[in-house]
C-alpha cells in the first residue's frame, strides 16, 4: 500500500480496498462520498507513513499531570 523506497510518489489505496475500510467502520457511505473522501484518506496515509519512519530509539515517553 505504502511505497517507502520513492517519496516522490503518493501512497494510494484501490477504490474497492477503500470501499472494504469504509463498510467495515460501518460508515454507510455513498460512491460519491467515497471518490470524495479518498484523496484525503490517501494524503493522511503519506503523513501516517512518515510518522512510522521516524526512529525514536528506546526513549521512555512519559505523560505527566500536574492539576492546578
Amino acid at each position: 500500500m505504502v511505497n517507502e523506497n520513492n517519496s516522490d510518489k503518493s501512497p494510494k489505496i484501490s477504490m474497492e480496498e477503500f470501499k472494504y475500510i469504509a463498510d467495515r467502520a460501518g460508515l454507510g457511505m455513498d460512491q460519491t462520498e467515497l471518490d470524495d473522501l479518498k484523496p484525503i484518506y490517501e494524503l493522511y496515509m503519506e503523513y501516517t507513513a512518515m510518522m512510522h519512519s521516524i526512529e525514536f530509539g528506546s526513549e521512555e515517553i512519559v505523560m505527566e499531570f500536574h492539576p492546578d
